[in-house]
C-alpha cells in the first residue's frame, strides 16, 4: 500500500503559496488577540503554525488548523489517494460525473509504473504525470471508466509504485480555495475564544478584516455570505451545543484505563479522549456537492463526532431520540 508522503508534497503553485500565506496572516491576527504571551505561543505551536507543503509537512510541520481546514484526511492503501493534500487540489476521483469538475480525456500508465492523466485544454491534449497533477489549471475528475483498462496492472503494484502515484483526492473532501480559507478562519476563531481567552468581538473583527483584504483573486469577496456571525454557532459543539472547551454534553469526565504503548512511538492518547476536539461536518460529505465550507465545518467533541459517523445532524438526533425512548430515559 502507499505508505509515504503525497507525491510532490513540497511543491506548491504560486496560488497555493499565496493561500497558505493568507492563512498565516489569519493565524497572526488571531494570536495578536490573545493577551497571555505563553497562551499565544501555544496557540501558534498547536494550531496556528503553517507549513508550505501540500500535506501539512512531516510530523508537526503544520498546526491543527492547516491539517484540518486546508488538507484532506490521511489515506493509505492500494489506491492513488494522496496521503493528505490541499483540498483545492485540482485532480479528484469520483464514482460518477460531477458538475464542478471536468472529466479527464483518458488515463494511461507509462512504462507500467507511472500514472499519466490526459486532459483537453484549448483543443489540445495535455499530459500530466502523477507528480505534476497539482499543476492542472482547473479541477478535473478521473472516473471509473478511466481506470478499467488498467485494473490487472494496478492490482499488482507494490508499495513503492502506489506511493509515487499518490496524486488524487476524493471529490467529497474537495472544496474551493476560499472555502478552505474560511473554514481555517472559523476554526481558529473558535479555538482562540474557548481555549485561549480571546475576546470574540476583537478576534472576529481582526480575522474578517484579513479575509476582506485578500489579494489572491479580485473576483472573490470575503468573508462570504455563509461565514457565521454568531459566537454560539462558532464556539459550541454542533451536536451537544456545549462549548468545545468543556466536556461533551457537560458529562463528567470518563476515567480511561491505562494501556501499554511502546515508549519509542509518539503518544496520541489525548486525541482519543471523549472531549478532545475533532473536525466535524454538520452535513456529511458527499460526492455531488462541495460541503467543506464555513457554513458546514466546525470543531466538536470527539464523542459527538463519533456518534454522528457519516450521518447528518438530523439523522443523529433521530437515532439518539429513539435510543432514549427505548430505554425509558425521557424526562
Amino acid at each position: 500500500m502507499a505508505t509515504g508522503r503525497t507525491i510532490s508534497a513540497s511543491f506548491l503553485t504560486k496560488r497555493d503559496a499565496l493561500i497558505i500565506e493568507l492563512c498565516k496572516a489569519i493565524s497572526a491576527a488571531i494570536a495578536n488577540c490573545i493577551d497571555d504571551a505563553d497562551a499565544r505561543k501555544k496557540f501558534m505551536a498547536d494550531f496556528g503554525k503553517t507549513s508550505n507543503t501540500r500535506d501539512g509537512g512531516l510530523g508537526v510541520g503544520a498546526g491543527k488548523l492547516q491539517r484540518d481546514a486546508l488538507c484532506t484526511r490521511g489515506k493509505q492503501g492500494k489506491a492513488p489517494f494522496s496521503n493528505r493534500n490541499l483540498r483545492w487540489h485540482p485532480l479528484v476521483v469520483a464514482a460518477a460525473p460531477v458538475r464542478f469538475a471536468e472529466p479527464i480525456s483518458r488515463l494511461h500508465v507509462q512504462d507500467d509504473q507511472l500514472l499519466v492523466f490526459v486532459t483537453e485544454e484549448e483543443g489540445r491534449a495535455r499530459k500530466y504525470p502523477s507528480d505534476k497533477a497539482h499543476e492542472m489549471k482547473r479541477r478535473y475528475v478521473a472516473l471509473p471508466a478511466n481506470w478499467l483498462p488498467h485494473l490487472n496492472l494496478l492490482k499488482g503494484w507494490n508499495d513503492t509504485l502506489w506511493t509515487q502515484n499518490s496524486c488524487v483526492i476524493p471529490i467529497q473532501e474537495a472544496c474551493d480555495w476560499h472555502d478552505a480559507v474560511e473554514t481555517y478562519a472559523v476554526l481558529g476563531i473558535a479555538v482562540a475564544i474557548e481555549f485561549f481567552g480571546a475576546d470574540f468581538g476583537n478576534v472576529y473583527s481582526q480575522v474578517t478584516q484579513v479575509l476582506a483584504n485578500q489579494k489572491i483573486d479580485a473576483r472573490v469577496r470575503l468573508p462570504s455570505p455563509v461565514f457565521p456571525k454568531d459566537r454560539h454557532v462558532i464556539t459550541t459543539c454542533p451536536v451537544c451545543r456545549v462549548s468545545i472547551a468543556q466536556n461533551a454534553a457537560q458529562l463528567s469526565e470518563r476515567a480511561r484505563e491505562h494501556v501499554w504503548q511502546p515508549a519509542w512511538r509518539n503518544a496520541k492518547r489525548d486525541e482519543g479522549e471523549d472531549s478532545s476536539i475533532q473536525l466535524m461536518h454538520v452535513q456529511p460529505l458527499v460526492e455531488q456537492e462541495l460541503r467543506h465550507t464555513a457554513a458546514n465545518v466546525r470543531y466538536g467533541h470527539r464523542w459527538c463526532n463519533v456518534a454522528m459517523t457519516d450521518h447528518s445532524l438530523a439523522e443523529t438526533l433521530d437515532f439518539m431520540e429513539y435510543i432514549v425512548k427505548a430505554h425509558n430515559r425521557c424526562r
